[in-house]
Parts: structure tokens; C-alpha cells; sequence
């Protein structure tokens, strides 16, 4: 019993180490010589693993700049970082106060007043593509966080195909699975959580309805979790008897195309190879979306795996493969991994079984 805890104390620091380690790694890149604006809560969860305010960092240090209501929470879970308050609505505010011009900011990321009121009032260039670069590349604590985020969407999935039962709905069976990922230690779903039966999968993005299920039926089910700001995303689908041939071609695009990923591939070219399994069973036209996109902070995010994609894989990508056909009235088969990009191949992230019955 003191082994087990004296362990979890461990892990638990170690986790924290490694979470400052990615931090102080981050702002030593983004550092300019002035004062860069990190406002939209999508690159401030990446950088701190929370949202809930700005950050601004200069050359001699950084601060998280937050509402009243929310400064206990981020002060709990954010250590390594001095957090004071702002005013709510107007964290902008604090910006002359605590750091000086020239100023940066990821405008990109922002929506039109957000951005044109940090151009108009500070001038401040744009420094998107820079984030956007360093997002691309996970390091070591974001891949673990990943990680941990799929093993608990993943376990969770376990259980819950263990407690469904004929006639359950798509609404109950989501509430489920959504609940058996919280008491995994989820602190958010990465999305709304999809559960499709029958003829509704074969809607790509279907909302959970009371239609419910038999056990002849498709069962498709889209989710992930959040684990401090990362997410995972995760597709599995039950295919009985004669919709065996539908899921032998989705997991034969899956396997063709995971082997093609590597460092400096064309993101549409690995959606190519995809396809063109699909087209040789003859269900080319039944593919009607990208092979899959990038995760972290956010659940979709570049590089996106498209026809239309001008995006390179880069080394530390952590990308979706997630070949679906689908057929009105009749139902669909979607199969989705997670793929770390590799300097000369790939590393399969999850370790549920693709094929899933």
C-alpha cells in the first residue's frame, strides 16, 4: 500500500517536471525582443494546459493574466507561472502595465475584433505561423499526455461495449461512455461524443438520437478525451455479418496509407493511397471526407490529410487515419488511429484493436 502511494506521489511529480520542462521549452522559443501576446484559449491551453485568460511574455518573464472568478482554478493547476487578475472582458487592460512594445500576438487565431483591436491598440504583428509551426511538433510531455488522454478513452471504450445491451439508445450508450471516461479521469470530452446504430452511421458527424439498437446492427462509435489541455480522437465500429466487406476495405485503406507516413510525405498523397484501395472494392464514392487531420490542443488542427491539403508531415505530427464509407439507409464503417509521424516511418498510438467485434 505505501509502495502503490509512494508511487503515484512519484508519478504525479514526474508528470509536473515534464509539464514546466514543455513550457519553459515553448517560451524560449516564442520569445521576441518586446512583448508577445498569447490570447486565444486554444494556444493558451497549449502552452499551459488551461484556459481562462492571456499570457504575455517578454524577455525576463511571463504572466497569466485572468478574471477573478478564475484564479484559484488556474493558480491549482498551473505552477510554474504567476497569474494575477484582470479585469473581466478587458484582460487587454493589463498589457501596458506589465510589458512593454514592440508587440506580437496570434492573431490568426483570433476572431476579427479580437485581432483589430490588438492591431489598433498595440500595433502587434502577427506570430500564427510560428505557433502554428511549434504546435506541429509534439515533444515529449505532449505525446505523453496524448497518450494518457487515448488510454482513458480507450479503457473506457472497453467497459462500455461491456455493459451495452439490446435495445439500448444512442443517447444512453454516449452518456455511458462519456461517464465511464470521467471516472477514468477525463477532464473534458474532446468533442460530442457520436454514437450511431443502424442506418445512422452512416451519417459522418450524426448527433445521438433515442433510436436504438440491435444487436445485428452497426454500431459506430466517435470520442476522445482531454487530459490537461491534449486531446485524443478515436473511431470504432461493430460491423455484423454481410457489412464484413464494407470494414475488410476501410481497414485495408488504414493499413495502406499508414504506410506511407513518414517525415516530408504530402499529406495528400497519404489521402491518395486511401482512396485508392477504396476505389479498387469499388466504394470510391462512398469516401466523402479527409483521411483524417491533426490533434493536440485542439482536436482538429494541421496538418489536415485531404485532397486539397498543401501540408508536409513533419517530424512529431500526431495525426488521425480515419478511412469511412457510407451509404444512405444502410449504415457506414469508419476506423480511426492515431499516428505519431516519425523521421523514417510511424508509431500506432492506440492499443485497442482496430478491428472490433
Amino acid at each position: 500500500m505505501l509502495i502503490s502511494l509512494l508511487l503515484m506521489i512519484y508519478e504525479t511529480w514526474l508528470v509536473g517536471l515534464y509539464a514546466e520542462q514543455s513550457y519553459r521549452r515553448k517560451v524560449e522559443l516564442l520569445k521576441r525582443n518586446g512583448c508577445v501576446i498569447i490570447a486565444s484559449p486554444s494556444n493558451v491551453r497549449w502552452l499551459v494546459g488551461t484556459e481562462g485568460g492571456i499570457v504575455l511574455i517578454d524577455e525576463t518573464k511571463e504572466v497569466m493574466v485572468a478574471p477573478k472568478l478564475e484564479l484559484d482554478r488556474i493558480r491549482k493547476s498551473v505552477e510554474w507561472i504567476e497569474v494575477i487578475e484582470g479585469p473581466r472582458g478587458s484582460l487587454w487592460k493589463k498589457v501596458r502595465d506589465l510589458c512593454s512594445g514592440p508587440y506580437y500576438a496570434d492573431l490568426a487565431y483570433l476572431n476579427y475584433s479580437q485581432a483589430n483591436s490588438l492591431v489598433s491598440e498595440f500595433k502587434a504583428k502577427d506570430v500564427s505561423k510560428e505557433i502554428a509551426r511549434l504546435r506541429r511538433s509534439k515533444d515529449e510531455y505532449e505525446l505523453k499526455t496524448i497518450k494518457s488522454a487515448l488510454k482513458i478513452a480507450e479503457d473506457a471504450f472497453k467497459i462500455t461495449w461491456e455493459e451495452l445491451r439490446e435495445g439500448i439508445t444512442e443517447l444512453q450508450a454516449a452518456g455511458i461512455l462519456e461517464m465511464r471516461m470521467r471516472e477514468l479521469g477525463a477532464q473534458e470530452y474532446a468533442f460530442n461524443t457520436i454514437s450511431a446504430f443502424g442506418e445512422n452511421s452512416a451519417e459522418p458527424h450524426h448527433i445521438p438520437s433515442a433510436r436504438k439498437w440491435g444487436l445485428n446492427e452497426i454500431a459506430l462509435f466517435d470520442f476522445g478525451a482531454v487530459v490537461n489541455g491534449f486531446r485524443s480522437d478515436i473511431t470504432r465500429t461493430f460491423a455484423p455479418d454481410r457489412r464484413s466487406e464494407w470494414m475488410i476495405a476501410v481497414l485495408e485503406a488504414v493499413n495502406e496509407s499508414m504506410k506511407a507516413v513518414r517525415e516530408g510525405v504530402r499529406a495528400s498523397d497519404i489521402d491518395a493511397i486511401a482512396r485508392n484501395v477504396l476505389k479498387e472494392y469499388g466504394y470510391e464514392k462512398a469516401f466523402i471526407h479527409g483521411l483524417g487531420h491533426g490533434v493536440g490542443a485542439d482536436i482538429h488542427e494541421p496538418p489536415y490529410l485531404s485532397p486539397s491539403s498543401n501540408d508536409v508531415l513533419v517530424e512529431g505530427d500526431v495525426v488521425t487515419i480515419e478511412p469511412g464509407i457510407y451509404f444512405q439507409g444502410e449504415g457506414g464503417i469508419r476506423v480511426e488511429q492515431m499516428v505519431v509521424v516519425k523521421r523514417n516511418g510511424w508509431e500506432v498510438l492506440n492499443e485497442l484493436p482496430a478491428l472490433w467485434y
